[in-house]
């Protein structure tokens, strides 16, 4: 597994039961702070079963990684998206986001994910892992409805490490 290289994350059977937790949890996206250019649904993954799991995987790629945020499920149906921005986390905080996940969990024609220099059409259970300060999008589909399922691996902030 490397950063920006599509791989099976979850099973189908995964993503059907990440998507049916998620149905009564929708609210709307737009609402989250900064966010504007997002007009997309959202529910957050409280069940931390596979918490430990992920985490590990992340630490193949950067044993840093020591936990992560609660993870957010989004939902997209044709005028709905999310639009340029980027992941990075107030330097303030004792830990910082030090890698995003997103896997497709439902995909719908259309529907994708951009990163400002690459661009994604994920199958079913596929994620890819970038840093968070790659400027990226959702892209509305043109009908159905995309579900994704966003990771974001949190490391201790180096600025913020005790130094005496």
């Amino acid at each position: 597994m490397k950063l920006y290289e599509p791989f099976q994350f979850l099973t189908t059977e995964e993503c059907d039961e990440i998507i049916e937790y998620a149905k009564d949890k929708i609210q709307d996206g737009s609402t989250l702070g900064k966010f504007a250019g997002r007009n997309n649904r959202v529910a957050w993954y409280k069940e931390s079963k596979n918490w430990q799991h992920w985490i590990d995987l992340f630490n193949t790629i950067d044993p840093v990684i020591d936990w992560i945020q609660t993870p957010q499920i989004g939902f997209y149906k044709p005028g709905e998206q999310y639009d340029w921005h980027d992941d990075t986390w107030p330097t303030y905080r004792t830990h910082i986001r030090h890698f995003t996940l997103t896997c497709e969990l439902q995909s719908a024609p259309g529907g994708k994910l951009d990163l400002e220099h690459r661009n994604f059409i994920l199958r079913k259970g596929q994620a890819i892992i970038f840093k968070p300060q790659d400027r990226h999008r959702a892209i509305t589909p043109t009908e159905g409805e995309r579900i994704s399922f966003t990771i974001w691996a949190m490391a201790l902030n180096p600025t913020k490490l005790d130094r005496s």
